[in-house]
């Protein structure tokens, strides 16, 4: 029987490798949520009849197989579609098994979906640490379920105690390998995402600075011109020139974007608190935001001490505030920004109730040129990327359709400041 069991790793295994294979090969089909699930939900059904049915027939619903890896697996990581397909795999197993316990045997799968899918929610932001706990914890409440069913239909003689200890160490074993190979999926596909990343913003680098320098130059002699012309000219004439005087200052203001987006220069390093600079950005940003019927709200912890170019931060701030009062203009908006303390982070979080953004372009928001604004050109996002990564930060979206977008800023907390 435990050389049985001991196969059975194997065929638990080998459809979520295959998993893990299809996901890494094709990123595009694992960022989509349904096909994700879909695919998981068939790699573990595929896993319970393997289990159920090789190397041998199930002589009980306790010792037999691995069922309870793969379904549990199905339910924490494909939610209710993965767990649908992978318990209709178990359903037709076990009625070609037979009809012995049958019933029983289903109410006990059931039970242990019941419990598992609450964790099922949140499951996937949760740490990777915390999803090991969770997986481990209804396993070995699973099994404790199983073990009540054996004892309450008594369908074979009387196990002895070292066979159940050495079940219990396969199952554990077996869920432990299945989590490391779920994880691993999930981090490969993630540093292969931020290495495309990386390269995209190398490259966008070099080309934004030789064509920001190249057209500078001469910019900057058309400017010295209109403004000479401006002190002589006269109605119609002086609008025009005025006109052409904002457009190109706009443009200059999109070339500094491109130049910063290069080179972000944090040079001028200083010790300030986030409330400081919250406040300001309130004060300069409050009345546009109530010109469009838009509220603002900040709550800051005090003390939160930060080393930074002060001037850089508040400009990456901006844009990002900027961009959740712009999604908020479509009902009555609001605006939420919370600084606090997380262990050796500074955490500033700006929530929105606006429009709310796709899990496809939460994926790609930052890359060059891409903005969910019809006027956008996108830079100011991908400056602001550029000004976090430059003092060691981290800046991550999370979004809801329909709800809003949080954008999550860290920064590392000076924690010699007295």
């Amino acid at each position: 029987m435990i050389k049985d069991l001991l196969l059975d790793i194997l065929d638990v295994l080998f459809p979520l490798l295959s998993y893990q294979f299809i996901c890494i090969a094709n990123k595009n089909y694992y960022k989509q949520d349904n096909h994700r699930q879909i695919l998981l939900g068939l790699c573990c059904g595929t896993a319970i009849v393997l289990s159920m049915l090789l190397p041998s027939n199930i002589t009980n619903d306790f010792t037999g197989d691995l069922r309870i890896i793969p379904l549990i697996i199905s339910v924490l990581y494909g939610r209710y579609i993965g767990g649908i397909i992978c318990f209709s795999f178990f359903l037709v197993c076990r009625f070609y098994i037979g009809m012995d316990g049958f019933l029983i045997s289903i109410i006990a799968v059931l039970i242990i979906c019941f419990f598992t899918y609450p964790f099922a929610t949140q499951f996937i932001k949760r740490s990777p640490q915390m999803r090991f706990i969770i997986s481990i914890i209804l396993t070995m409440a699973a099994i404790i379920i199983l073990w009540c069913t054996f004892v309450f239909t008594n369908q074979t003689v009387e196990i002895s105690t070292s066979i159940t200890l050495q079940i219990f160490l396969l199952q554990m074993i077996t869920m432990c390998m299945s989590i490391v190979l779920m994880e691993v999926t999930i981090s490969t596909i993630s540093m292969q995402e931020q290495m495309i990343f990386n390269e995209k913003l190398a490259v966008t680098s070099q080309l934004a600075a030789s064509v920001a320098h190249e057209i500078r130059s001469p910019l900057t002699s058309i400017k010295g011109f209109l403004q000479l012309s401006l002190r002589n000219a006269e109605g119609k004439h002086k609008s025009y020139l005025e006109i052409s005087m904002v457009e190109l200052n706009r443009m200059e203001y999109i070339i500094n974007d491109f130049l910063n987006y290069a080179k972000p220069q944090i040079e001028m390093n200083e010790v300030f608190t986030i409330s400081e600079i919250l406040d300001q950005i309130k004060e300069s940003i409050e009345p546009i935001a109530q010109s469009i019927n838009v509220g603002l709200n900040v709550d800051s912890e005090d003390n939160l001490w930060i080393q930074a170019d002060q001037f850089k931060v508040k400009q990456a701030l901006i844009n990002i505030i900027k961009n959740s009062i712009d999604a908020s203009t479509a009902s009555k908006g609001e605006v939420t920004i919370s600084a606090y303390r997380q262990l050796n982070k500074v955490c500033i979080k700006i929530r929105d109730n606006g429009v709310g953004m796709t899990r496809e372009q939460l994926s790609i928001l930052g890359t060059p040129f891409y903005s969910t604004k019809m006027n956008g050109t996108g830079l100011g996002l991908m400056v602001t990327f550029r000004i976090i990564q430059a003092i060691s930060g981290k800046l991550e979206f999370h979004s809801v359709i329909g709800e809003g977008t949080t954008a999550l800023v860290m920064l590392p907390a000076f924690t010699e400041h007295k």
